[in-house]
Order: C-alpha cells, then structure tokens, then sequence
C-alpha cells in the first residue's frame, strides 16, 4: 500500500534512500541539459544537490534533451553516473526501483509533462519520491497505480501535523548555530551549507544540518520543508528541529537557508528561517552576475552591504548581536579571471572573507578588522 504520504513525519520518512536495497534514479527531463542551464541554471538544483552531497549511489540521470552521457561532464563531480533519454532505458540498464523528481521549478507545480513517465514507473516497480508543491498522489490515476501495485510515494514537501509556534527558544542552545540567507532566492544557500558542513567536518568536529527544503531533507532523510508550513509555524518548525537534535550533542548546527528577505514571494520563509534559528552566524550567499530578483525583473539586487544590514537587524532577540561573517559567492559561468577580481573587490569593500565555496572552497583567509591572519578555515568564524 502507498505510505501516507499526506501525514509527513520529521523522521519515519515512507522511503530510506540509504537503504542498500535501494537503486536511484533522478528524473530531471528536460532541464539537466546544458541549453536549459543556461537558460534556467537553478531548475535542476534538486538533482544536483543529490549528486553532490547525498551519500547514496544514484544508478542514473533522465532527460531526454542531454547530449552529454556522463554527469561529471555538466557538474564537473568525480561520479561515474550515466544519463540516460528514456526512463525506459534506465530501468532496463539499472534495475532500479526508486525514482526521484530531481527539479526545482518556480512555483513547484508538477510539469503535466512528467505525468506519463510517472504512470510507468509506478506500473513498472518503482517507488517515487517528489518535493513538488504539487503532490503526487493528488493525481487520483497516479494514487490508483500506487496502491493497486503497493509502491510507496514520499511527498517531502508536506509538513507534519502539530508543529509548535517559536518562542526564540534556540536562543538556549550554547552551541554555534550557523544560517545562510541569500541575495536571492535559488542562489546557492543549499551549496554553501554543505560546503560548510564539510569544512566542520574536516576541522574534525560534528555538525548537524537543519534541512529546511525539499532537497536536503531527500539528502537527509529527514526534516521539515518550511515554505509549505502554515504561515503561523514556520519558524517554529525551525525552532522544532535545532531542538530536537541538541540530544545528539552537535558541536555547530547549519541551518540551510531558504528565499532572501528581498524577494517579495519567499521573504516570508527567509524571516521565519531567522526568527526560528536565533542564529549566532550567518553567511550571506550572493551571485554576483546577477541583476534582477528572479522572477520579479522589477527589482534589482541589493547591494551587498545594505543586505548585510537587512539580516543583521532581522535577528531576533536583538540582543543577540548576530553578524554576517562571510560571504559566498556563486560564480557559476563567470571566467575564473573576472571571478576573482569581484571575490577580491566584495572581500576589500566588507572586509569579510569572501570566495566561491565551490571553485575555491579554501583561497579566503580570515580578516579580523580587515587584517587577514593567514587562516583559512571558516570554521574559525564560528567557533573561537
């Protein structure tokens, strides 16, 4: 039978994808080819998330539209995972039974597109797994399929029922509680969290990731997708998850950052993202390249400064005295001359270590008043 999937659960998700027994694959049609990431680079985010930063093996890729073969040559990662045209193909080749809708378009509504592929999955032994804003199972044919042959759909974008109000109580946590907040929305908030929680890692402490969207809780296997929680508990949602993981004794918490405060669709969920983790830090996440507000071609970007202020006096309690204490850059197209020009000329302007996490993850030193002291791990920013 089909888990209740409109019942979410922080942590009983209806499918672990760590499971070995578990083949993966992303269905990411039409939007993993290079001619569509020129056009929209962040509508295959969730795909690329999982690539990048998820522990299980994804078996293969889906669009129909790639002319490449192999992922490593449209992410630049070193995985061996093919792609392939059809979803036929790919199960014939893989034998998986696990599919993945690997797209991140604005608004989250399911492309009707995509119904077809989805039909065969499910009639031909594949379980789905879907952070759409349109469930899956709202599709009565899909839901029909799903139940008649017991596949199991997991809808990570719908919340669990019962979510507390915020009352600032991650204000009590004594440990580093670390945000990234955005320019804009879809600019690499989900990156740069991981990128930071490799560097904890690396330093040898242990992190905890807050996932707040869709993709990172695919990544994790569990947390909440903010931006679908009634209005009133979103950040209590937020509040919710730092607290029930300080049992596990993190030594730094990183909360992934979801919409900017200058985006007039997703301000709302980058304020409760603030309100509900009293961060202690914060890192502001910026592309340079870009000029507008996605979607909304009447507003242009803040300046970097003017958006440091924004977030800073955002934070509740005030007397948290909460800073931006570094900025990441998403480079992505820029050539690597021009890249590092602007990573220099933020970096002198802020005085703020600044740097494309992706490209040069290590190249910033720490600047205290402006003098760099030769480190460079921001890791350091955050644990004194």
């Amino acid at each position: 039978m089909v888990s209740n999937a409109l019942k979410s659960c922080i942590w009983n998700t209806p499918i672990n994808l760590n499971d070995k027994n578990r083949s993966i694959l992303l269905y990411v049609e039409g939007a993993f080819n290079l001619k569509m990431r020129e056009k929209m680079p962040s509508r295959a985010k969730t795909a690329d998330g999982i690539l990048r930063y998820a522990q299980y093996k994804v078996a293969g890729v889906i669009d129909s539209q790639c002319k490449k073969t192999d992922v490593s040559t449209i992410l630049k990662i070193n995985k061996d995972v093919p792609i392939f045209k059809t979803i036929q193909e790919a199960k014939e080749k893989t034998n998986a039974n696990t599919l993945i809708v690997g797209i991140a378009p604005e608004g989250g509504q399911l492309p009707e597109s995509f119904l077809k592929d989805l039909y065969w999955a499910l009639e031909n032994g594949l379980d789905i797994v879907s952070g759409m804003h349109t469930p899956v199972c709202s599709f009565p044919q899909l839901k029909k399929i799903a139940e008649k042959g017991k596949r199991k759909i997991w809808e990570t974008r719908i919340p669990p029922e019962n979510l507390p109000l915020a009352s600032c109580r991650a204000y009590q946590i004594k440990k580093p509680i670390v945000l990234t907040v955005g320019t804009d929305a879809a600019i690499g908030k989900l990156t740069a969290t991981y990128e930071l929680v490799k560097m904890a890692k690396n330093k040898g402490l242990k992190p905890c990731l807050i996932p707040t969207g869709q993709t990172a809780i695919m990544i994790e296997g569990w947390g909440i997708t903010v931006d679908k929680c009634e209005g009133d508990f979103m950040a209590g949602a937020v509040e919710k998850m730092i607290l029930e993981k300080e049992k596990e004794n993190p030594d730094i918490y990183f909360v992934e950052g979801q919409g900017s405060l200058f985006h007039p669709a997703y301000s709302t969920t980058s304020l409760a993202l603030i309100h509900g983790s009293c961060p202690t830090h914060m890192v502001l996440v910026h592309r340079p390249q870009r000029k507008r507000i996605t979607g909304c071609q009447l507003l242009p970007l803040p300046e970097i400064k003017n958006a440091i202020c924004a977030y800073e006096k955002s934070v509740l309690p005030n007397f948290r005295n909460t800073k931006v204490v570094a900025i990441a850059l998403n480079t992505q197209g820029l050539e690597e001359k021009q890249a590092k020009k602007i990573i220099k000329k933020i970096e002198r302007e802020t005085g703020l270590p600044t740097t494309d996490l992706i490209r040069w993850p290590h190249s910033s030193p720490r600047l205290i008043g402006g003098q760099a002291t030769g480190k460079k791990d921001w890791t350091d920013l955050f644990i004194k």
